[in-house]
């Protein structure tokens, strides 16, 4: 296994965002000991590899934008993504219609650090207390069932905040997604209709 990683110039191969390096010094800054100390370099790269795995199911058709090239390995480099909470009315830049004048995009052959802290915030999940990385970021199928009664049919399932997977994932889910929120597209509105009776 070997992490070739996208600097932005849709380099052939690439499986991750940010290098061992990278995500060490990342690991460091939070606090992280497994990472930053007792992590072999091949389970951080199998993490990595894994988290950016993930975010290529769940959020390729979600990144606002589009890619840059048809066959690249990675979403990323994009073009056409803006930074929404920028705004300034004297911002001016060279070959930009001017009714985009006042917005910032993202640079073309450029990865947002946002992008690579989900990736390791993904990765971060991957990793045991021993620093091996055992765990699947994919959620299992179905739920999980906390109490069954076979006499009049009874189960009891476990709830997001439970203690199940379904609360470490939503947390997890929570914090990676949080930090890439801005390049992704909205979600449609919920519309519906209330009828009186």
């Amino acid at each position: 296994m070997a992490l070739v990683v996208e600097d932005g110039t849709i380099v052939a191969g690439a499986n991750s965002y940010v290098t061992v390096t990278e995500y060490r010094a990342f690991a460091e800054d939070r606090g992280d000991t497994v990472v930053s100390e007792t992590a072999e370099d091949e389970a951080l790269e199998a993490a990595l590899i894994k988290a950016a795995d993930y975010m290529k199911q769940r959020l390729r058709m979600q990144w606002k934008g589009s890619r840059m090239d048809a066959t690249q390995p990675m979403d990323w480099p994009r073009r056409g993504v803006d930074v929404p909470d920028f705004f300034d009315p004297f911002y001016r830049s060279v070959n930009v219609p001017v009714y985009f004048q006042d917005t910032y995009f993202i640079p073309e052959n450029e990865v947002p650090q946002e992008v690579k802290d989900c990736q390791m915030l993904l990765a971060n999940e991957t990793l045991d207390s021993a620093g091996a990385s055992t765990t699947s970021l994919q959620s299992s199928l179905g739920r999980s069932t906390r109490r069954e009664k076979v006499g009049s049919l009874e189960v009891e399932y476990f709830g997001a905040g439970d203690g199940s997977d379904g609360g470490r994932l939503t947390q997890f889910y929570w914090n990676a997604m949080r930090a890439v929120e801005p390049f992704l597209l909205a979600a449609a509105p919920q519309t519906g209709r209330v009828v009186r009776s």
